[in-house]
């Protein structure tokens, strides 16, 4: 028996039992037993820890004169960005902004890092992953919401929408 009318006596038997045709090739792919498929993008502020070196004169009292200071400062550094959340049944991963991705990191898949201990409920997505050896940061994304926070070293919190992969314009 041919592909075709392999397809053709599927579509038949699905409109006689009154189930859908089977996805066409440029369609989405429905839930295959594996779970959800859900694309996010999630856009919000981010905060990070900063160092910055400054230098410059101070008065020193037992030399009655300025004298070179120089002194590293730490701070937060906060600013607007998007992360993404992809979740394929019980597998999910998040991709960070490169502002968020700290100079001395684990491995990713070309950004992407994988959530460990993942839930995925009805009212609530919830995991976290591993930056390096000291930042595992957990992420919470509330589904009737769609508030998602990413608490570690690295904090982010936003409002995630569907990401069907369509052009907006």
């Amino acid at each position: 028996m041919t592909a075709i009318s392999s397809l053709l006596i599927a579509m038949a038997i699905a409109a006689q039992t009154g189930q859908p045709e089977p996805a066409g090739q440029y369609d989405r792919p429905e839930r295959d037993g594996r779970g959800e498929d859900i694309q996010l993008v999630c856009y919000g502020e981010a905060e990070k820890i900063v160092m910055e070196n400054r230098s410059g004169m101070e008065w020193d009292s037992d030399k009655h004169r300025y004298v070179q200071k120089s002194t590293v400062e730490t701070g937060k550094s906060r600013f607007d960005t998007a992360v993404n959340v992809s979740v394929q049944g019980s597998a999910a991963q998040i991709r960070l902004p490169k502002q968020l991705v700290p100079p001395i990191h684990g491995d990713s898949n070309n950004g992407w890092w994988d959530l460990m201990d993942l839930v995925v409920g009805h009212d609530e997505i919830r995991g976290r992953f591993q930056l390096n050896s000291l930042n595992r940061p957990t992420v919470v994304i509330n589904r009737r919401s769609g508030v998602i926070t990413v608490d570690g070293l690295v904090k982010f919190s936003g409002r995630c929408d569907a990401d069907d992969g369509h052009r907006r314009f």
